[in-house]
């Protein structure tokens, strides 16, 4: 009975026994733990950083490139601006050449004409008739025209012209007298070219000098109100805003009705925003459209983004 009572306990014993090693047999399946979570999750953070940092690149370059092409435009509307006064000053010009050349017809015939009266009068004074009358009627032309003869003679006409000649005589239209400062053979011409050369050629320093020299010297010449609107650019290009809003301002004061006017209006209002007087910029914007209401569309363009920078209406 005890061999029987302990055969039966090895039994069960192994009974149980048995699940427990099949157990520890079986392949152990690994899952994912939190070590492996927490690495992955760094590396996400890493890369959202990397991508962070190339995003904020990407936005820098795109703002230069902004930039970038808001300069081009500019200077591509300058460009059109400049195209279009030189094509009307090709148009004014080709006016006055027309003009000048039919006064240089008349002036040809009254030359010819009075060439013609002086071949005929002198051949009625060789002829001595001439002089007979002129003893017989000497009385009469003392009482009427002088000693000078007849105002009708066309002799006298031409004798009573200005002892400098008809070419310093400023009322006669076409003659020296009114014509430009930048138009005659002196230095007005070529110091305002040598000024814009230097302008083109970024020499903003000499450019600066140039101008102030132009203005000095021919400040009453119809170039000086371009000088001194370019010389306001050469001081903002050498980031002397404060100098430069007070040149386009003495541009706008002393020449009003200039076609360059409203660009240095809202020029001024951009070095006003430099030196951080937001005030004055808007100021200076809020005058164009009530000043110069036919201002350029370039023109109201470049007033428009100056008050969105200026925070004008903010």
């Amino acid at each position: 009975m005890v061999r029987l009572a302990l055969i039966a306990c090895l039994a069960i014993s192994c009974a149980f026994l048995a699940p427990a090693a099949s157990a520890q047999k079986a392949p152990i399946q690994r899952g994912t733990t939190s070590a492996d979570l927490a690495q992955q999750v760094a590396d996400i953070r890493q890369q959202n950083a990397q991508l962070n940092l190339e995003n904020d690149r990407l936005e820098q370059e795109i703002a230069a490139a902004n930039g970038k092409i808001e300069t081009l435009q500019f200077h591509l509307s300058e460009s059109r601006d400049d195209m279009n006064r030189l094509q009307t000053d090709d148009a004014r010009i080709g006016s006055a050449i027309e003009a000048i050349s039919t006064e240089n017809e008349n002036l040809a015939e009254r030359v010819k004409k009075l060439e013609s009266d002086i071949e005929m009068l002198i051949a009625y004074i060789e002829s001595g008739e001439g002089g007979a009358a002129a003893a017989d009627n000497g009385g009469e032309q003392q009482g009427q025209g002088g000693p000078g003869g007849d105002a009708d003679d066309p002799v006298v006409r031409s004798s009573s012209a200005p002892a400098g000649g008809l070419g310093n005589n400023p009322q006669v239209p076409g003659t020296l007298g009114q014509l430009r400062a930048s138009d005659l053979p002196g230095e007005a011409g070529p110091l305002f070219a040598a000024a814009k050369s230097k302008l083109l050629n970024f020499d903003f320093e000499g450019a600066e000098t140039a101008f102030r020299a132009f203005i000095q010297k021919f400040g009453d010449d119809p170039q000086a109100g371009e000088a001194q609107y370019w010389l306001a650019e050469t001081l903002y290009q050498q980031d002397a805003y404060a100098e430069s809003g007070k040149a386009y301002t003495q541009m706008i004061r002393e020449y009003p009705n200039h076609a360059r006017a409203p660009d240095a209006l809202v020029k001024l209002a951009r070095s006003m925003r430099y030196v951080g007087d937001m005030e004055k910029a808007c100021n200076a914007l809020n005058i164009l459209p009530k000043q110069y209401p036919n201002a350029s569309g370039v023109t109201r363009n470049l007033a428009a983004l100056e008050r969105t920078r200026a925070k004008c209406d903010a």
